[in-house]
């Protein structure tokens, strides 16, 4: 009976298991293994498994433990980040994670292949899916006093802002996306 007990025991657990997926970040800045959540829309999906080196020691290996519910998020198309509070110039993001600590979230994409690796992405981006909105990139001779931050207008109104500013390959010009 304790056999059988314990040999379902082990088939459910299996059978609730989701994938095991990992994510290549540059540095494992407040992640730990065991601790670590993955979350989307607030909601957590996995958990970080193990913390190492790859093998030339230039990124950093996240093992992540998904849930069985969360697996048909983790395609090809899906975008991984760490959410931590930023503080900049312009704005503070991820303050909740000075209290509940960093976690690590997603945007799925639209549907692709299913894969396991993933390099993650350093920064959160701009605009994920299912958000309304679109990327424009201006050029300008000078950058003036744009910052990234700056909110756009369009009569009156503010319909964006400023997300990134680089100087051009060449140093003839400075783009603007917003």
């Amino acid at each position: 009976v304790a056999a059988l007990i314990g040999g379902w025991l082990v088939v459910k657990a299996l059978s609730e298991k989701g994938p095991e997926i990992t994510i290549y970040f540059k540095s494992a800045e407040s992640l730990e293994a065991g601790k670590t959540k993955v979350k989307y829309k607030d909601v957590d999906i996995g958990l970080v498994t193990d913390v190492t080196f790859d093998q030339d020691f230039t990124r950093v290996r996240v093992k992540v433990q998904m849930d069985k519910e969360a697996a048909r998020l983790v395609t090809s198309n899906t975008r991984f980040w760490v959410v931590r509070a930023r503080v900049s110039m312009a704005a503070v993001s991820g303050i909740g994670s000075v209290f509940s600590g960093a976690y690590i979230t997603l945007d799925p994409g639209k549907p692709g292949d299913k894969v396991q690796v993933f390099t993650g992405m350093e920064e959160p981006p701009v605009i994920t899916s299912g958000m309304p909105g679109k990327h424009f990139v201006l050029e300008a001779e000078t950058l003036g006093s744009l910052e990234v931050g700056a909110p756009i207008y369009f009569r009156q109104i503010r319909v964006g802002e400023v997300v990134a500013l680089a100087l051009a390959e060449d140093g003839s010009k400075v783009t603007a996306k917003i």
